[in-house]
């Protein structure tokens, strides 16, 4: 119904995984102003969304707006763990039996109608996760939409790599023998999607697509305090998969509380076989370690390092890391965290630039930021939960004399009471006995590293990414062979490395049917996206064949 109106889409994603060239699949989606996205997310106020498979219990999800500090005051059926299941389960033959080109065309179909409703999809996250109305439209959509038609096109590429029958003949002594035999995909088993609160759709959407296209019920577990964003994309699906004749509990969404969490049970149950899952590392970790014989794929945090070495443009440099530090408020896995500044300075076309004042200039840029609301309200958008605005508070009480900058309050050009700031900076010396963070420091802060010289930046980064883990990592250097040497140490640590990154793209952009998103090699996740393991461990191939008389 759905797979052929969407094939040249379909067949235009595959060759930009092939290719891995600049490739989008969806128009650009326009911000709606502030007050038409909060008339939009208003309109579910009150509202119970049923999403699941028959249940008599409900939970009015903690959703408060980051930026209007209201509850958004939607309920949601909260099925038990054994009714979710049972909901799959009931589902689960007739999704296997529509077939490969159907539950893809099912995918495309749900992408399209989600771009449809991109402006309310924009102002639902917004107000969920913190982000900007432009970031909301951008990374939480066509971009996200794009992380989920890549990994649509990577599932029908691994599945339809085989062929349906193939007509086989060998001799045996002097006997021809022919065989007709037939490969069928054929899915594992029920799916459990867990996503984060700040930018669920980004990994969600992959996921859940890549479990749907493979013929394996999906469970979707969204954060408990950010809910409804994901919540709509469910409701797409299972009105597409309606519309197709499938059971629309092919896809189901489970909603719990912080007080009474659901994930842990559901993973842990025999029937669940499949998990993805994106947060934090302590629940990753338990995730990899009780999900019993289950595939599990994680996504979850990191400390991502920059070296300062030398470039060509300081101030252009400073802005964009600037930049870098404050896009969502530092809320993204690809935020720097650790950045290492040599004893020696930074060298530039003009000269070295002793660390002090680079220091004092990165300040400064983050200043200038704060000080144009609304530039700062595009860039950082608000905190999505209170405990980060908590947590930095205790971190900055007790930086002492280490404390650069403070998280500094700007003025929302729209919403004056929103939970937003510009970043912290807080600058350490290891040598001098101060401690280096053990782990991610969510939220908009950074730390600055005293180091002696570009050797003991690489050896201690890459020390930091095979403990904690690095998601994205980034240098600044003008000499090509030491950039190759450093991105071999990173590579041998299991870490992607961008060099030299100034222009308008921020630096931590990553780029779907062309950038890798997490390499799998390191403790910040098992899982990449989007890459061949990403997909093709959801499904498996069962072979029937029967001897042709000649």
């Amino acid at each position: 119904m759905f797979f052929t109106p969407h094939l040249s889409l379909l067949n235009s994603a595959v060759e930009a995984n092939r290719t891995r060239s600049a490739w989008t699949g969806f128009a650009p989606i326009a911000p709606p102003e502030p007050e038409r996205a909060e008339t939009l997310v208003g309109a579910y106020d009150g509202v119970t969304l049923q999403l699941s498979a028959p249940t008599s219990s409900v939970v009015t999800a903690d959703e408060i707006s980051p930026y209007t500090e209201k509850s958004l005051n939607v309920t949601y059926a909260a099925p038990s763990v054994e009714e979710t299941l049972d909901g799959a389960v009931a589902a689960a033959d007739k999704l296997r039996d529509a077939g490969v080109e159907e539950r893809v065309g099912v995918c495309l179909e749900s992408l399209r109608r989600i771009h449809r409703r991109g402006q309310e999809f924009a102002a639902v996250t917004s107000h969920t996760t913190g982000q900007s109305l432009g970031m909301a439209c951008s990374g939480s959509g066509t971009n996200a939409l794009d992380r989920g038609l890549e990994a649509v096109a990577m599932a029908w590429a691994a599945m339809s790599r085989v062929p349906e029958t193939v007509t086989w003949q060998q001799t045996f002594g002097k006997n021809p023998v022919t065989l007709r035999k037939r490969f069928r995909p054929r899915p594992v088993g029920t799916a459990l999607v867990v996503a984060c609160a700040s930018f669920p759709a980004w990994n969600a959407y992959p996921a859940i697509l890549a479990n749907l296209a493979t013929g394996n019920p999906v469970l979707v577990k969204p954060h408990p305090r950010s809910v409804l964003g994901t919540a709509l994309a469910v409701q797409v699906i299972r009105e597409v998969l309606a519309d197709a004749g499938l059971p629309a509990d092919a896809v189901q969404l489970v909603v719990d509380t912080v007080e009474s969490p659901i994930a842990g049970d559901l993973a842990a149950h025999p029937a669940t076989r499949i998990v993805d899952f994106t947060g934090s590392q302590n629940f990753g970790s338990w995730l990899e370690r009780n999900s019993g014989d289950a595939l599990v794929f994680t996504e979850t945090a990191g400390v991502n390092t920059v070296i300062l070495d030398s470039v060509h443009d300081l101030a252009a440099t400073l802005r964009t890391l600037a930049g870098g530090l404050s896009l969502f408020s530092g809320q993204m896995c690809t935020s720097p965290q650790n950045i290492y500044i040599l004893d020696g300075g930074v060298n530039t076309a003009d000269g070295t630039v002793p660390r002090d004042e680079v220091v004092t200039a990165l300040r400064a840029a983050l200043d200038d930021l704060a000080a144009a609301p609304r530039r700062a309200a595009a860039v950082c958008g608000a905190l999505q939960s209170d405990a980060t605005l908590r947590s930095l508070d205790s971190l900055a009480a007790t930086a002492g004399d280490t404390l650069v900058r403070r998280h500094t309050p700007y003025a929302h050009p729209d919403y004056p009471q929103a939970r937003a700031v510009t970043p912290m900076l807080i600058r350490i010396d290891p040598r001098r006995g101060h401690q280096v963070p053990n782990g991610e420091q969510f939220g908009p802060v950074a730390y600055l590293i005293d180091c002696a010289d570009r050797d003991a930046a690489v050896e201690h980064a890459t020390a930091s990414i095979r403990r904690h883990g690095a998601i994205s990592s980034y240098l600044y250097c003008t000499d090509d062979s030491a950039i190759d040497a450093i991105a071999d140490a990173y590579a041998d640590a299991g870490a992607s490395l961008s060099a030299n990154l100034v222009s308008s793209m921020p630096m931590q952009y990553a780029a779907a049917y062309s950038d890798y998103h997490v390499t799998g090699l390191n403790p910040a996740g098992n899982a990449t996206l989007t890459d061949e393991s990403f997909v093709a461990g959801r499904f498996r191939m069962v072979q029937d064949r029967r001897q042709i008389e000649e």
